[in-house]
């Protein structure tokens, strides 16, 4: 199921890098891509109980400094030229993935501490719960172009 699931996601992401879309396409492709990388997310965060041994304000720590260079990397990437599409849509599905990553694990920990119970129990809601969210913000902010 996973290499089906990653077979999806790079077949849409090269056809959205190669055929010109209007933007409700490309709105639903961009929230079908999210909701494929949280679908193999889904699949691969079960399997990360090594957070479990850690200490949830440790969790929450290594989330920060991962985000905080997430987003030195992401504006390196974003600044530096790349001219084909296909990388950069690559690239743009490698972000989503480990950002969306770093995002479940830093509030899983974060709810962990807060709650006392290990931060995997938490992995799949809130990895569900942010789906939801997104989707809500692409398709609302679709709608006010209308």
């Amino acid at each position: 199921m996973k290499k089906i699931t990653w077979l999806l996601i790079v077949g849409m992401a090269l056809l959205a890098s190669f055929v010109p879309l209007q933007p409700l396409a490309l709105t639903l492709v961009v929230f079908m891509l999210f909701v494929l990388v949280s679908i193999a997310l889904f699949q691969q965060l079960p399997q990360n109980e090594w957070f479990d041994r850690l200490s949830p304000l440790l969790v929450i720590g290594i989330g920060l400094v991962a985000f905080i260079a997430y987003l030195g990397l992401f504006l390196a990437w974003g600044n530096a030229a790349i001219d084909s599409q296909v990388w950069q849509m690559i690239g743009q599905l490698l972000f989503m993935y480990v950002g969306v990553y770093i995002f479940v694990v830093t509030v899983s920990g974060f709810l962990a501490g807060a709650t006392r119970q290990k931060p995997s129990r938490f992995f799949q809601p809130v990895l569900v719960v942010s789906v939801i969210c997104y989707g809500a913000m692409l398709f609302l902010s679709l709608s006010s172009r209308t």
